[in-house]
């Protein structure tokens, strides 16, 4: 990349952008490209023209009453949009004035030009809008061109097989060129090069279809030869689809980048804007690249094939990061389509056929082919693979529908559902099945439904009117003058066709057209197909289907058996394509269906006849696709195909199982135990660990105890729950509920006291099902104590390997044998092992540990495993995490090695015993867990199997849309209707920040069970409701269970807990407003230093790189580093003698103070408690203070851990304040940033500070092991309250 920084300069009338390769200069404030230096040239635009006909934005229209007409778009404003090392880009606006009515068009315009650093080139850009108050026009046509040169551009490419030497502009003028039947067809008589003598030039000969146009341009062939290029990376914002075709580059030398226009298609694709109707669009950006070759050996002509490469470049960089308008979408705000087109034609093949290189596409809502003729909006297209696999990607979001041909088969397919297209979204389409029209078989057929004549029989031209591109080349059809060698060919008397015997490629004229009586007059022509039939029902019809590629002015008539007769079918007058004037092969697409009653036809011979009668011009005709004629339906086999069987629900005894299935995947499950012992789903027998042991494959189970009972040895401890009993709750059409129950036996003493009904549900067209359970305790029962609740599932290791659970957290996982001595040795602990000689090479000296997957509650939605070779995901969906324990930020255990799959609902991991469901002898209680859905999808061969990942996030989307479930058959799960809901505002009150009460945005705001302040995040019995506050401080929390409630919250940016004493008595349909509530955080004075960030995570400060031992790639330069494992040696490594100082006045925190205050290991092993110091500085303003400083400390997480604090006196004893022991989070050991959240507020007399240097001093004295320690969140220290108020209230 260049090192020259770019420069912009302000001449005045100029703008000049300037990075060291290109210099490109600008009118101001008109935006028109006046020059572009490059190479050694002063200026690759034409000088000899004006300054506005060298580069420039146009367009054409036309308003209501007004004429319009061509208009070279002039800004009247400019502006610096950005200016720095990276980019230039400038922006050149007219905006548009009642005033203006008539006079100019009803558009605001603001055209944009980009310079990227090191870039050999320039883009470009614009908006359109216009507003709904604005008056009716129409919009014809707008482009960018660019005037070349023409001394030193002569060759031109627009694809690999279509490019040449051009002549020059000079050789169209009269005596050097003869203008033939229109004035953009000229014949070349003198040209300067006498090697042009005798062809014709014509800009439509140059003309490409949409999907083709990606690159093309001029290359200057002397030394030092340079190439200028239109680069195109998207057709997004072209109109008419991927076969309209427009204009690219032609003598002058142009160059031009068309992007909406009537060619080939006429007055139908004109966007006609009636008044008060809004719009807006942006075209492009384009890329204009220029390029060169210094070295004399080498052929300019390469620079054609550079360009291509940076055509690919530019388009895997589509859609662009850089244009700085908001209303240029970008990647992250794009969404994604995928799916997989069948064609069902039973008169071809029994079976679906794939819609090998199909076109589909999205556009804006319509019927079926409107996507032809639509002009106002975006298209997003691609081309399905050789199985009909497709993926459209970088949609901007939008409704759409989904349109397609295929090649092959007539007619438009459309998918009638309106797809919402939103930021991010990967949307996957089942198999979509295209039944072209069809009523039978096919009798005969004459050419190839591909939307082109090219098939057909195309004639030399005149030998006096060729351009010699043409001349023994695919693209013969583009000749000037093949209208007229009809008339030629066909002297006295019309084209015959005899099916049989004559070939479509040699016998049928590629264009039906008029034939030339006199000078001035044309006839129309009547072709005749000639067949034969034998046993002709005559009480039945025959349909006639005529496909036609384009149309001018023009009529199709039907006659059969008589070529007097009324016509059996007419067109009418249709088109405006002009295809044949402009050398096309098609225009737009028609297709005919006609109805021919067997009373008309013979047994023996038969003619059609097709008339196109009108004739005023050589132009007028039809490019008659491909007719062919189809059997009435009762005489054919299969004519009928029968209907795809609908799947219904099944359920099934066989032994000690029971199996549900419906159609798409089969789930077997123990009877009466309830464990999932199979899941048969896509061709996979069984998605499950199936060499194991059945109740070890899917399972629900629990950990518990009795009070006072620590050993966990016995089999009451870890219950993996085996039901008892069986129960089908409901079956029929649309469900099956299972239900599979253990009742507790109130003479045990080893069973864990609790009922217990675990559900497995199945909805017809389902891909997965959904469990939950019911757990209950009686009135009187005996005291229990319970530590986790959860469904485990456990994958086939052969197929599963690659896990996700969040965008940015998922890659292909190690095997549960690498795990196993000798293949990995543990280390600190048991979880943790080191991968020595993994059977994957690529995961050697890795280390794994099923914590570094953990999530919080709030982000835990979906997560799961990808069989790659299978193309299969197995996911679990969590649409509402209301049932599980201690608010939105508990971690959680996941998926992780194995291939593991776990809905943990209720667990202590990260917050210690303090979690512990602990129940006291008597203590009624009932919950239900879930549910939570089991989703299974899959994609056919050719689509990338990771993108498994975004359909499963959207199914996830559609679940939380779906939540609560209606479907559920228990009474303890309450639908909607039995819920209510809680809204209001949250502020912030600190007078020392702010005299106006803050939005508390992005705050969590939470329902959950009556207590104190921050009771909520050690609750685990009851339910919890949470919300996120937007940035207005609204929320809104809905679905609220039954049940008396505190309102708690707590806001990112402020110390403490909000807590709202009043208990909310929620109740069926309640909807309770509480408008603004008012949080006022610990508060005496200003600040007088502060560390971090008050976020309840120590995220912000410093996490250092893990020892490269002990690494988890998946880690590195991610922004969760904090999950490497074994980062608190890294302390004593980092501070090998003495411990952290921080200075307040000169130190940052993100890069000086250690994410975590560990012990620290000594020689001996064992280990040292440590010691932080605060140092700050207090000048004269602060010797009259009195009273007390305040010290407030945020701690994220602790760890069997004591916080001592002193002032300027290490030895103090007793210190200032201690927590004294709290906590057994053990984050540091599990790679978390934050467990339970612990404020103190510590007095600080005045009396103990001294003017000068004082330091406080942090110790954490407790050292028994590794992962004893504190992570704090935030320290500040507060002035006496007397002083620094904003404002008093």
């Amino acid at each position: 990349m260049s090192s020259v920084k770019l420069q912009l300069h302000d001449k005045g009338n100029h703008v000049v952008m300037d990075n060291g390769i290109a210099r490109v200069t600008l009118s101001k404030p008109d935006g028109i490209v006046t020059g572009i230096e490059y190479n050694g040239i002063d200026n690759l635009l034409e000088v000899l023209n004006e300054e506005v006909n060298r580069g420039y934005w146009d367009l054409v229209w036309g308003g209501a009453g007004t004429a319009g007409g061509f208009d070279v778009i002039k800004g009247t404003n400019f502006e610096v949009i950005m200016k720095n090392e990276e980019q230039i880009e400038l922006s050149f606006t007219r905006k548009w004035d009642p005033s203006q009515e008539g006079k100019a068009v009803p558009l605001n315009i603001d055209k944009r030009f980009v310079m990227l650093r090191g870039s050999s080139g320039f883009y470009t850009y614009a908006t359109y809008e216009h507003l709904k108050e604005w008056p009716a026009f129409s919009l014809a046509e707008t482009r960018i061109a660019f005037k070349l040169r023409k001394e030193k551009f002569h060759y031109m490419a627009v694809t690999d097989d279509r490019q040449r030497f051009m002549p020059l502009p000079d050789d169209r003028l009269p005596d050097r060129g003869q203008a033939l039947a229109y004035p953009e067809a000229v014949l070349l008589v003198n040209p300067l090069e006498p090697q042009f003598k005798g062809e014709v030039d014509d800009k439509y000969q140059y003309s490409c279809e949409n999907k083709d146009i990606t690159v093309h341009g001029w290359i200057c062939t002397e030394q030092p030869s340079v190439g200028f290029w239109l680069i195109t990376p998207s057709h997004e914002y072209r109109t008419g689809g991927p076969q309209k075709q427009n204009l690219t580059s032609h003598v002058g030398p142009t160059a031009l980048s068309v992007f909406m226009s009537a060619h080939y298609t006429g007055e139908d694709l004109v966007p006609k804007f009636s008044e008060g109707e809004a719009w807006k669009k942006v075209f492009g950006p384009v890329f204009v690249y220029l390029n060169s070759s210094t070295d004399d050996d080498n052929d300019p002509l390469w620079l054609w094939q550079d360009a291509k490469s940076q055509m690919n470049v530019e388009a895997e960089s589509w859609p662009y990061s850089f244009p700085a308008s908001d209303d240029y979408v970008k990647t992250e705000q794009r969404g994604n389509v995928v799916g997989r087109l069948l064609v069902q034609d039973r008169y071809v093949d029994k079976d679906f056929i794939a819609a090998n290189r199909g076109y589909i596409g999205l556009a804006v809502p319509g019927a079926a082919g409107s996507w032809q003729r639509e002009c106002k909006e975006y298209q997003f297209w691609t081309r399905t693979d050789e199985e009909g696999f497709f993926y459209i990607s970088g949609i901007r979001p939008g409704q759409y529908n989904l349109y397609a041909w295929i090649p092959g088969f007539i007619g438009d397919y459309k998918y009638d559902d309106i797809i919402t297209i939103t930021s991010g979204c990967y949307i996957y389409v089942e198999d979509l099945v295209y039944q072209p029209p069809r009523n039978g078989a096919t009798l005969w057929e004459i050419g190839f439904p591909d939307r082109s004549a090219a098939e057909f029989y195309v004639p030399d031209p005149n030998p006096k009117y060729i351009n010699k591109l043409y001349q023994n080349h695919p693209d013969r059809f583009r000749q000037y003058g093949l209208w007229e060698r009809y008339a030629e060919l066909y002297p006295d008397k019309d084209l015959v066709y005899v099916v049989g015997s004559s070939d479509y490629r040699k016998d049928w004229f590629y264009a039906q057209v008029t034939r030339k009586k006199d000078s001035k007059t044309y006839q129309g022509t009547t072709w005749q197909i000639k067949f034969e039939l034998k046993n002709i029902d005559k009480n039945h019809s025959y349909t006639l289907r005529v496909a036609i590629a384009s149309a001018t002015f023009s009529e199709l008539q039907i006659r059969v058996n008589d070529a007097n007769a009324s016509p059996l079918f007419t067109s009418g007058l249709i088109g405006r394509d002009n295809s044949i004037a402009r050398h096309g092969i098609h225009g737009l697409y028609w297709l005919f269906n006609v109805e021919v009653a067997g009373s008309k036809l013979l047994e023996g011979e038969n003619t059609l006849f097709l008339t196109q009668p009108r004739s005023t011009s050589p132009f007028q005709g039809l490019i008659i696709q491909t007719p062919d004629q189809l059997l009435n339906v009762a005489f054919c086999q299969n004519q009928t195909p029968e209907p795809e069987s609908t799947q219904v629900l099944q359920l099934h005894y066989q032994d000690r199982y029971v199996v549900i299935e419906n159609g798409i995947f089969q789930l077997t499950l123990s009877n009466p135990e309830g464990f999932v012992t199979g899941i048969r789903y896509n061709g996979i027998e069984n998605v499950l660990a199936y060499t194991g042991k059945e109740y070890d494959r899917g399972y629900w189970d629990l950990v518990w105890n009795f009070p006072g009972k620590k050993a966990k040895k016995t089999k009451g401890t870890l219950d993996r729950i085996e039901a008892t009993k069986m129960e089908v709750i409901t079956q029929n059409d649309e469900q099956i509920e299972l239900s599979f129950s253990r009742t507790w036996n109130t003479s045990s003493t080893t069973a864990v006291p609790v009922n217990i009904d675990k559900r497995f549900v199945m909805l017809r067209n389902s891909s997965g099902f959904y469990s939950y359970a019911i757990f209950e305790r009686l009135q009187g029962w005996p005291a229990v104590e319970l530590d986790n609740m959860r469904l485990v599932f456990k994958l086939n290791k052969d197929k599963f390997h690659y896990m996700a659970i969040s965008d940015d957290r998922q890659r292909y996982m190690p095997l549960p044998d690498d795990r196993i001595p000798p293949r990995g040795q543990p280390l600190a602990y048991p979880e943790a092992v080191q991968l020595l000689d993994p059977i994957e090479p690529d995961f050697k000296g890795e280390v794994d540990d099923k914590y570094e997957y953990s999530m919080e509650s709030k982000d835990i939605k979906v997560h799961g495993w990808i069989s790659t070779n299978d193309s299969v995901g197995f996911w679990q969906i969590t649409p509402s995490n209301e049932f599980r324990s201690a608010g939105p930020l508990k971690q959680f255990l996941g998926s992780h090695v194995g291939p593991t799959n776990l809905a943990i609902f209720h667990s202590t991991h990260y917050v210690g015993a303090e979690l512990i469901m602990s129940f006291k002898n008597g203590e009624a209680w009932k919950k239900v867990f879930g549910p939570v859905f089991i989703y299974l999808n899959s994609f056919p061969k050719g689509v990338d199997p990771l993108l498994l990942w975004h359909e499963a996030k959207n199914q996830t989307t559609i679940e939380e849309e779906k939540w609560p479930y209606n479907f559920t058959a228990s009474d303890d799960f309450p639908a909607s209707d039995q819920r209510g809901s809680v809204s209001g505002r949250l502020l912030v009150r600190d007078r020392f920040i702010s005299s106006e009460d803050i939005p508390a945005n992005g705050s969590y705001v939470g329902l959950a069970v009556p207590g104190d302040v921050g009771s909520w995040q050690r609750e685990c019995k009851g339910y919890q409701f949470w919300s996120k506050a937007d940035e207005n401080g609204s929320f809104s929390i809905n679905n609220v269970r039954s049940g008396r409630y505190n309102l708690y919250a707590f806001a990112p940016g402020f110390i403490g807990d909000y807590h709202n004493d009043t208990v909310f008595d929620i109740s069926p349909g309640s909807k309770i407003s509480l408008g603004d509530l008012v949080y006022e955080p610990p508060r005496d004075g200003s600040t007088l230093w502060e560390i971090g960030v008050p976020d309840r995570s120590a995220a912000e400060f410093y996490i250092p790189d893990p020892n490269p031992s002990f690494v988890n790639k998946l880690y590195l330069n991610h922004s969760d580093k904090f999950r490497q494992y074994g980062l608190w040696e890294r302390y004593s490594e980092l501070y090998p003698d003495e411990d952290m100082v921080y200075n307040v006045d000169v130190d940052d925190y993100s890069k000086k103070w250690f994410f975590m205050q560990v012990t620290r290991k000594h020689a001996n092993g064992g280990y040292n408690g440590t010691t932080w110091q605060i140092r700050f500085q207090f000048d004269d303003k602060m010797k009259n203070l009195t009273g007390n400083f305040k010290l407030r400390i945020a701690l994220a997480t602790s760890n069997v851990a004591e916080l001592q604090v002193r002032v300027n006196d290490l030895s103090a004893d007793p210190p200032l304040f201690t927590t004294e022991q709290i906590g057994r989070d053990n984050t540091i050991a599990r790679h978390g940033i934050h467990g339970l959240y612990w404020l103190y507020n510590v007095n600080v007399p005045a009396a103990s500070l001294h003017l000068g240097n004082n330091t406080i001093y942090l110790t954490q004295p407790l050292a028994t092991s590794p992962f004893q320690g504190l992570m704090y969140d935030y320290i500040r220290l507060e002035y006496p309250d007397s002083i620094n108020y904003i404002t008093r209230s």
